[in-house]
């Protein structure tokens, strides 16, 4: 057969799955071989009766018109075990006389022999191959040769192959059958050359997804359609099945004709050993072949008269016969600037007439090369074909190009409304054209900023990209004025304003790198100019800026001296001095072998800007911390960088010493409330002891001696103490933690005068840290005329001298109260009804390390006596620092002195009664922790001072 073979890979979806149940629709093919075998049981049946070795069964026809042959021709059958051997091949086994005949008949591997048909004739010899002709498909289907077939179907197989023949799987059980559903028809629309013959493939999809067997259709063409019908499919039923009626295949006449869907697959061949134009027929799957011998249209129409989906059951196909012959042009070599001839020939009636009014589309793939004549520059063109057959057009090239241009070409037959034929695309090919030239490109490079005076390399690329030798090539380098040239290739020759490179001859396809070495002290141009023999030219110029050194690098350490382990600060600034902004600006620090970066721990880390540009008078500050590993003199090397070869280096060292053990220290001090008081009076000795240490102390044994004369009247109960000594009280500190204070007072009471009466405070710890400080006071007597803090005696008012009541001399009576000012301190102390009071406030909630924490202090004097001397004063916290003091009624109390972590407010010289005293107060954290800020106060009417304490907690 010679066939167009189309086939659709939807048929592959779901409905060409009967390779696993499209099979089962034969269990009713099954039922209806039942009449067939009983008969041949009978017959079989029969024989045996007469003996079993002498069984005659009817002879097959071998012409294959009827099943048997008519008498007396018989065939002898030898029966299964009669001679002692199986005499049925396959999966029979020997189980009696017909034991293994029902097996074999239930196993799908039996089946009855073919019949002999004689081989057809060989056919006549192909047409040449290499012929070039159009096979009219729009999807680029192999051509159809014509009815001729190559010298490879004299050793190809069968053109139609059937059952076990393709697929050697053997299903012994079937699986039950589906209802019919819609009908399935491809392709539906096709192109097809005239004279060709075109198959089309129906099937009937169940409504369980599978392919129907079995089941009879009906192919019609149209009236107004070309063309007949040549063959319909037929699945050549064996034996079984023509026992079971199944309906037979047959074409009615050129129009109308019935079929079947096939029971079995089958494998539709050109008859060649060429496996790529085979359409695999599946089980469910019936098929059609029809022809013209003129152009038109065909309308095929298949319908599935026992399907139950009425609206379903038919489907149309439509074939445009086309009777077309084309040739497209060859590849032409031509010389750069000669126009390329392109004619397509088109005919029709096999090739003996032009196809008059085709068109011919030619579409340029390189517009950059040349464009079509009488486009106006157009890369697109369409040409009719003329009364020869031919479909000129002229490829124009671009002056000075050269290269490979692709032209696609597609024929195109146009639709007209006497054959109802749309516009058809038939064929499409491809075409090339060579224009042959030499060609030179230049490419000149260098540095966009270069240093001043500092040498810098220009080069430049000389390339021939066409495909003949490029001759008499010069390349030549303008110098200007202020440039020095510092060296160059070795066969180029240097002149005052100019530098020659002399190349000559350059083959196609290649390239060659030239280059100069060259400073400047100002921003400098080089213009590039390549020449070659028939007027090839080429140039190209590189511009450099130069640009003063501009960048100034500054680096300084925090400090000078660190202990092995610390982190190593540097504060690195890099300044542009110029007028002109530096670009990439880079930072790079390396430190020696004993330094390494503290947070990506390697010797070397680099910082680029990425802000922008450095502008002129810009300053760039970064920081970077390095962490020392050894002692020593530990250095770091910073390189600055920027474009235009912009570089500065500074290298900065600290010295690392070992870090010491941990010893204990402390620091001891003691003040006295007053230097001098009077007989009677009493003072406030304070010591303080300051672990400056590491390591918390223990057991901290503190002592403060005292003189004579003076008498303790109280001391510091918050920790353990003694007063059995004679002029000494003991405490016992049993930790103290590092960087802690511990503050113990005395109250004294003067009993006697004395120059100085000296109080000693000593602390001394189990790990033998010792401290020790004294203070001295003096002690004046109660009738001291300069006594400095005590009030002058009041004396008592004078008394009226003696008389006789009512006699002369008596003063009337007074309603004048006697005065209450007290005459010694124990009576002032009487007078007096309230108290010095300090309130604190903290007005910042929840403050953060480094956030401001403000406090409000008021000092109210709630007595009916006005005080002098009052003193505020309170300790820092570790990693506390005062901020700001003020107080708005009097700016001069916004003062104060600081003695080591003591802060002493400006005096108030004096307070009225029931007048108070505001402050504010600022601190600063530098680190999370929760202290107390105690603050203290004393006056000259309360020595023995007051209070205040203000809990503060700071977050990280």
């Amino acid at each position: 057969m010679s066939l167009t073979v189309i086939n659709d890979d939807r048929q592959n979806r779901r409905c060409d799955s009967s390779r696993r149940a499209g099979v089962a629709a034969l269990s009713p093919l099954v039922a209806r071989s039942l009449h067939g075998v009983l008969a041949i049981m009978i017959l079989a049946s029969v024989s045996l009766t007469s003996g079993c070795s002498q069984l005659r069964l009817p002879a097959i026809d071998p012409t294959g018109s009827c099943l048997f042959s008519p008498l007396p021709t018989t065939t002898r059958l030898a029966l299964p075990c009669t001679n002692g051997e199986c005499a049925l091949n396959g999966p029979c086994r020997c189980l009696g006389c017909l034991g293994g005949l029902g097996s074999c008949l239930r196993c799908p591997g039996f089946s009855f022999p073919d019949p002999a048909f004689q081989d057809p004739a060989d056919p006549p010899a192909c047409v040449n191959p290499n012929a070039v002709t159009g096979s009219g498909v729009a999807n680029n289907e192999p051509c159809v040769p014509g009815p001729g077939c190559g010298g490879d179907c004299l050793v190809g197989p069968p053109a139609v192959l059937y059952g076990t023949e393709i697929n050697a799987t053997k299903a012994c059980k079937l699986p039950p059958r589906g209802k019919r559903g819609c009908i399935l028809l491809t392709p539906q629309k096709i192109v097809a050359p005239v004279g060709g013959e075109v198959m089309l493939l129906s099937g009937i999809c169940g409504t369980d997804g599978y392919l129907q067997v079995g089941e009879p259709l009906e192919w019609m063409l149209s009236n107004d359609s070309v063309g007949n019908i040549i063959a319909v499919g037929d699945d050549a039923p064996g034996v079984l099945h023509r026992l079971a009626k199944v309906p037979a295949a047959k074409k009615q006449d050129g129009a109308y004709a019935l079929g079947v869907t096939s029971t079995k697959a089958a494998l539709i061949t050109r008859g060649n050993t060429n496996p790529n134009d085979d359409v695999k027929l599946e089980k469910g799957q019936t098929w059609l072949t029809l022809s013209s011998p003129s152009e038109g249209t065909s309308h095929v129409t298949v319908l599935a008269p026992e399907s139950e989906c009425w609206d379903q059951r038919k489907a149309n196909a439509t074939i445009y016969w086309v009777d077309a012959r084309w040739q497209f042009p060859g590849p032409q070599r031509l010389n750069a600037g000669v126009a390329a001839e392109l004619v397509t020939r088109v005919t029709r009636a096999e090739g003996s007439l032009p196809a008059r009014g085709w068109k011919v589309r030619y579409e340029l793939m390189n517009p950059e090369l040349a464009t079509f004549a009488g486009t106006d520059g157009s890369s697109i063109v369409e040409v009719n074909v003329d009364d020869s057959g031919n479909a000129p057009a002229t490829l124009v090239p671009i002056p000075g190009t050269a290269g490979n241009a692709v032209i696609d070409i597609r024929v195109i037959r146009p639709g007209g409304l006497s054959d109802n034929m749309p516009d058809l695309t038939l064929g499409r090919g491809q075409s090339y054209v060579t224009w042959s030239a030499p060609q030179l490109t230049l490419r000149a490079g260098g540095p966009e900023v270069a240093s001043y005076d500092v040498p810098f390399d220009v080069f430049a690329n000389i390339a021939n990209p066409g495909d003949q030798d490029a001759t008499g090539v010069e390349v030549r380098a303008a110098i200007p004025e202020g440039v020095r040239v510092i060296s160059s290739d070795a066969f180029a020759k240097v002149f005052p304003n100019s530098v020659v490179w002399e190349i000559g001859t350059i083959p196609p396809q290649q390239q060659l790198d030239i280059g100069l070495k060259l400073s400047a002290t100002s921003p400098i141009s080089i213009a590039f100019e390549a020449r070659g023999d028939g007027g090839l030219a080429v140039d190209d110029d590189v511009r450099v800026d130069i640009y003063r050194p501009s960048l100034v690098l500054r680096v300084s350490p925090e400090k000078q001296r660190y202990e092995a382990g610390d982190n190593v600060v540097y504060t690195i600034e890099v300044e542009n001095t110029g007028d002109r902004p530096l670009r990439d600006v880079g930072l790079i620090a390396r430190g020696d072998e004993y330094m390494t970066h503290t947070e990506k721990n390697s010797r070397e880390v680099a910082n680029d800007k990425t802000d922008g540009p450095l502008q002129p008078g810009e300053v760039w500050r970064s920081t970077v911390s390095f962490t020392s590993l050894d002692s020593g003199l530990r250095c770091v090397n910073f390189t600055a960088s920027a474009t235009g070869g912009q570089q500065q280096s500074q290298s900065s060292c600290v010295t690392v010493i070992n870090r010491a053990p941990p010893t204990p220290a402390m620091a001891v001090t003691v003040s006295a409330a007053r230097d001098r008081i009077v007989v009677g009076d009493r003072v406030f000795i304070r010591g303080r002891v300051e672990n400056t240490g590491s390591i918390p102390l223990k057991s901290v044994r503190v002592t403060m001696s005292y003189d004579p004369q003076v008498v303790p009247e109280q001391a510091t109960v918050d920790f353990p103490r003694s007063l059995d000594t004679a002029y000494l009280i003991a405490w016992t500190i049993e930790e103290l933690p590092a960087g802690e204070t511990a503050v113990l007072e005395g109250e004294f009471s003067a009993q006697q005068t004395s120059p100085g009466s000296q109080f000693i405070f000593t602390a001394e710890s189990s790990e033998g840290a010792r401290g020790s400080a004294s203070t001295r006071v003096q002690i004046l007597p109660n009738n001291t005329p300069d006594r400095p803090l005590t009030a002058p005696p009041v004396l008592p008012p004078a008394l009226t001298p003696p008389a006789i009541p009512g006699g002369p001399g008596t003063p009337p009576p007074s309603n004048t109260p006697p005065p209450t000012t007290p005459s010694s301190p124990s009576d002032r102390n009487a007078a007096n009804t309230g108290s010095l009071r300090l309130d604190v406030l903290q007005r910042d909630i929840s403050p953060r390390v480094g956030d401001a924490i403000g406090y409000s202090l008021r000092l109210t004097n709630d007595t009916n006596l006005i005080d002098n001397g009052v003193q505020i004063a309170f300790d820092l916290p570790p990693g506390v620092s005062i901020e700001r003091l003020s107080q708005t009624q009097s700016p001069e109390l916004s003062r104060f002195n600081r003695s080591g972590n003591t802060i002493y407010f400006e005096e108030i010289r004096s307070i009225k009664p029931g007048e108070s005293i505001d402050y504010e107060l600022v601190l600063r954290s530098n680190q999370p922790q929760t202290f107390n800020l105690l603050i203290e106060a004393v006056s000259r009417n309360f020595p023995a001072g007051i209070a205040a304490r203000q809990p503060t907690e700071v977050t990280p």
